[in-house]
């Protein structure tokens, strides 16, 4: 074992694959092994015959998405289309690990001619791949073109191509936007013409409530120094060219003559779904992911439990409870979270503002108690008590011990809802999926004890912390990959939530929800008694705040993990 440790030591670094500049694709393409297992894959004297390649680890796309894959977004301005788009390649390229890029048709580099996105997704989608996988299958011996080819097949075809524009007024009559029957088939037979087969997906979406696309073109067109007035007039000039652009968009067509397309009809942000001749892997994932996807302006709170008696010791794992420094924390959590969590407002919402709420918002987004319409909040800044309207609000906690009792003290008033029905406050939702990251062999040990008696391990998993796997146990793309079904739950959710779980787990969801790259996520910073809060506006734009727990001091934050 140190032999191999020492061999792996020796190889050069992995490095992601990067697309050309000028495109959007923040995370880059994702290896199709781990490299704690580069090592395994080099001959041997024992083994002269190694696997080429390993089975595909957790996290990683490594065939599963099948061919390459179009994905175009229709549908009239001022309906959220380039969101969603971003939020897609964001989630399939974090918990997929797929090569996903957005063409903005309305960009500088395509909004010249047709001619010139045609040319873009060629060579995307044609290009050769030049990722570690490839130049270890180029370098073993006795492999042919045609076996390489086939290869390359199973582990280098996750691609994905996101059409968007950035200016859908500018990017009407271009026939990459999508906008009629005629320019949906002559996609379908550009895309045919290429040397790889390519699958073509629709995605349409459609908002049937003018008051909501009012709402968003207020929050995107305004701003603070412009006078009601000049607000008006810019929303009709606005709203005057949305209805010269539906004149001639034409919706994809329910009556059969578009029935050999791929399509999503996205109605009312997921309240009605419609699909079309939907197959594989990829494009189910797709569907299920947007459906759950809204721009409704919503708050994340992430905190890690408090301080364990294992924190004390600076060991990993295990499920040990918390300290009286920890049990602090956990009453300063249940006194801050009312004022804090419940009563959590947005400004300059695309689906609400003062004049244009919604009798959904009122249902879903208030409440009072029942014995009472307002409940005794502390203010952080002044340390005062005064009584508030609430909201309803949500609670995650993992499974373990630690976690459990730092949110013990969180209240949980019932509160009655403005359509009659009743809301239990924060009634914890208790997931396995949020436990710490599993360490198998080394659970209960610290990071010193695990240098010293699995020093190979503690290589390997130096080298590679997001793909290392734990004897027995974990790694951060197995934590990926069971973090994803909370992810489409979390999309779905209106009202604001608050996670406590463990470092890892959050470092994950962090890096996922601010738009961090994953190999990235193993080094995020998440302290311990500190309250995270992740806000977005509803549309592009996210805001971090960090709240700590004033009298936990520095040398108590020493967990022994920061630099592991």
């Amino acid at each position: 074992m140190a032999a191999q440790a020492a061999a792996a030591d020796a190889l050069p670094s992995y490095a992601d694959v990067s697309p050309p500049g000028g495109r959007r694709n923040p995370s880059g393409a994702a290896k199709h092994y781990v490299l704690a297992q580069e090592h395994l894959l080099r001959s041997s004297p024992s083994n002269p015959s190694p696997t080429t390649m390993p089975p595909p680890a957790a996290g990683l796309a490594a065939g599963a998405l099948g061919d390459r894959h179009v994905v175009c977004f229709l549908g009239l301005p001022a309906r959220g289309k380039q969101f969603m788009a971003e939020r897609l390649q964001r989630y399939l390229t974090f918990f997929h690990g797929a090569q996903c890029e957005v063409f903005d048709l309305s960009g500088p580099e395509l909004r010249e001619s047709d001619a010139k996105v045609g040319d873009a997704l060629a060579a995307y989608l044609e290009a050769e791949d030049a990722s570690a996988t490839t130049q270890l299958l180029r370098s073993a011996e006795g492999i042919d073109d045609d076996s390489l080819d086939r290869l390359k097949k199973n582990v280098d075809s996750g691609r994905i191509a996101i059409l968007d524009s950035s200016d859908g007024f500018e990017s009407r009559d271009r026939v990459w936007a999508g906008t009629s029957k005629t320019a949906r088939y002559e996609m379908m037979k550009h895309l045919s013409t290429l040397r790889v087969h390519v699958k073509l997906l629709f995605i349409e979406v459609v908002v049937r409530d003018d008051r909501v696309v009012r709402s968003f073109l207020r929050s995107r067109l305004t701003d603070e120094n412009m006078d009601e007035a000049q607000v008006q007039r810019k929303l009709a000039a606005t709203e005057r060219a949305i209805r010269d652009y539906g004149r001639h968009f034409v919706t994809i067509q329910d009556d059969g003559s578009e029935d050999d397309l791929s399509y999503v009809k996205l109605i009312d942000y997921g309240k009605k779904v419609i699909t079309n001749n939907i197959r594989g892997f990829l494009l189910m994932q797709i569907v299920k992911y947007l459906s759950h996807v809204h721009p409704r302006p919503r708050t994340v709170y992430l905190s890690r439990h408090g301080q364990s008696l294992y924190d004390v010791e600076k060991k990993i794992g295990g499920n040990p409870g918390i300290t009286a420094a920890g049990e602090q924390y956990a009453k300063w959590l249940g006194k801050v979270v009312p004022g804090e969590v419940w009563t959590t407002t947005h400004h300059r919402s695309p689906l609400k503002d003062l004049e244009d709420s919604t009798d959904e918002d009122e249902q879903s987004c208030s409440g009072r108690p029942l014995f009472g319409r307002l409940f005794p909040c502390v203010d952080l800044r002044t340390g005062t008590t005064s009584p508030k309207p609430i909201q309803p609000a949500r609670l995650w906690t993992s499974t373990l011990k630690r976690t459990i009792d730092t949110a013990r003290h969180i209240p949980h008033p019932v509160l009655e809802l403005r359509d009659g029905g009743v809301w239990h406050q924060m009634s914890p939702r208790v997931y396995r999926n949020l436990d710490e990251i599993f360490a198998g062999d080394c659970e209960g040990l610290t990071y010193e004890e695990i240098e010293r008696t699995h020093g190979d391990e503690a290589r390997l998993r130096k080298r590679d912390k997001l793909g290392y796997r734990y004897p027995r146990g974990e790694s951060y793309l197995d934590l990926i990959a069971r973090l994803d079904p909370l992810m489409h739950e979390l999309e779905s959710y209106k009202e604001p939530l608050l996670v406590v779980s463990h470092q890892a787990t959050l470092r994950v969801l962090y890096s996922y929800l601010v738009g961090g790259e994953r190999r990235d996520a193993p080094k995020v910073e998440i302290p311990l008694h500190t309250l995270i809060k992740i806000t977005w506006d509803g549309w592009r734009s996210i805001r971090e705040e960090r709240i700590a727990m004033e009298d936990f001091t520095a040398g108590l934050q020493d967990d022994g993990q920061k630099n592991h």
